[in-house]
């Protein structure tokens, strides 16, 4: 008997239909939550399919061990209502939430003490039952995370829509604004009341350059150095890059672009993004040396299939985001910085936004800027606005407006090396007259110089 639920990947070697095995206290694999995850595999993107298996092993393994409804353990395909008690239960007792139940669903806050991933398994927990009422596992009809009121369009009845007549979007500013208690509230029976999802702002110019100095101190390969300055240069989430194939680069006539999978997009290739000309040689020179050291059969840039990963590990397997991100936050962990990948994309985005209201000359051009930021990023909440700018935009605008982006991101990062240079040389002037100087300023004259060394490689190489 094993201490609590766990899953395994599918070995390469093996042939399955299942790629991940999930298994019981008993070491037995544990089919509902197998099917789930192999259901979903092609609906959600693979990082929020393993955060929800994350937050739903606990859960199970809670059940089996400490759960109790009149005396007995709760089932997982028990009757709606024991599962809905057994949730409620397990988010007091275990994740620290205050739960109050109201007259048809219960509201959720987190405390000082609650894990940040429980939202996630209330909305983890939601899509596994519905899962299991579509395949037919579940023996009940009623999904004990939903609010049967709610599904059935009891808060509904207000929706400021007019039959066969959908309202116009907020922003065309030709309807009468709804008043917020008329808004549809999730059909979710656990309702999360106190938290807002708010985006975080970065607007530290230095930080690409902070993280690209971490890198070298860690002594990063290529391969990792490459995908730094592709989350930074276009503002792309991690997994996206790191699932780039030779394809995706081949797909787009402009040689600085490629295309990647949007989160939710499943697994279709509907985003491109576009990065500078020193990223692409440094790229193009990690395939044709890093890469083809390891590939088998040697083979190039130029010579690999469109289906060939573009980033693989040393056992010649496509990169996954687990094992890239070991290497990440080693680097981040030596320079004390605190930094998820996900926060390059926020910086993106803060400086892009920056730059466009910096250079807009009337309200009308930052319009039109904004709704090319909306569609370059792929932001599905952003499709109001871009509907009423549409007719101004096109992908050639856009990409102009990522070069200017980009060009002030090089020269910035020149200034920051050049005034880094400039400061230590004077530190070495002063001290010249001691025995001995301190091993960090030669470790910083040293990582600039090899920063400079390779500026002259890529300008060698072209």
């Amino acid at each position: 008997m094993v201490s609590s639920y766990f899953y395994k990947n599918r070995p390469k070697m093996n042939k399955g239909k299942y790629e991940v095995l999930i298994f019981d206290l008993e070491y037995k694999p544990f089919p509902p939550l197998i099917i789930f995850y192999d259901d979903q595999n092609s609906r959600l993107a693979e990082s929020t399919l393993r955060s929800y298996l994350n937050a739903l092993l606990p859960f199970f393994t809670w059940l089996d061990r400490y759960s109790n409804y009149q005396g007995k353990r709760v089932k997982w395909d028990g009757e709606s209502d024991v599962v809905r008690h057994a949730v409620d239960t397990y988010l007091r007792d275990e994740l620290n939430c205050s739960v109050v139940i109201k007259d048809n669903y219960s509201t959720v806050e987190k405390s000082a003490n609650s894990p940040s991933s429980y939202h996630q398994f209330i909305s983890a927990a939601n899509t596994f039952y519905k899962t299991m009422i579509r395949k037919k596992i579940y023996p009940y009809k009623t999904n004990p995370l939903i609010d049967i009121h709610a599904s059935l369009g009891e808060d509904l009845k207000q929706t400021g829509e007019r039959e066969g007549k959908p309202r116009m979007p907020a922003v065309a500013g030709t309807e009468e604004p709804i008043h917020e208690s008329h808004r549809r509230w999730t059909d979710s029976y656990f309702k999360i009341t106190n938290e807002d999802w708010i985006p975080v702002v970065i607007a530290d110019r230095d930080l690409p350059y902070q993280v690209y100095k971490a890198g070298d101190k860690v002594r990063w390969n290529l391969r990792e150095k490459v995908i730094a300055r592709l989350l930074f240069e276009t503002g792309a989430r991690a997994s996206e890059i790191i699932t780039m194939t030779i394809g995706a680069y081949r797909q787009r006539r402009d040689k600085l672009e490629a295309q990647v999978i949007d989160k939710g997009s499943q697994k279709v290739r509907r985003k491109f993004i576009r990065f500078t000309d020193d990223t692409l040689i440094l790229l193009k020179r990690y395939v044709n040396t890093e890469r083809k050291g390891i590939d088998p059969l040697g083979l190039t840039f130029d010579q690999l299939p469109d289906s060939a990963p573009i980033f693989i590990t040393q056992r010649n397997t496509p990169l996954t985001h687990n094992s890239w991100y070991r290497h990440w936050n080693k680097a981040m962990k030596r320079e004390g910085l605190s930094l998820n990948p996900h926060k390059a994309r926020h910086w993106y985005v803060t400086n892009r936004m920056r730059l466009i209201k910096e250079a807009a000359q009337s309200e009308g051009e930052l319009a039109k800027k904004m709704a090319e930021l909306v569609v370059y990023m792929a932001w599905r909440s952003g499709e109001e606005m871009l509907s009423v700018y549409e007719h101004f935009f096109t992908e050639e605008e856009a990409v102009k407006s990522i070069d200017v982006f980009q060009n002030s991101m090089k020269k910035q990062e020149q200034e920051y090396l050049k005034e880094r240079s400039s400061r230590r040389k004077k530190q070495k002037k002063k001290q010249v007259e001691t025995v001995e100087i301190p091993s960090t300023i030669v470790d910083d004259i040293q990582e600039d110089q090899d920063i400079a060394d390779l500026f002259e490689e890529l300008e060698n190489y072209r």
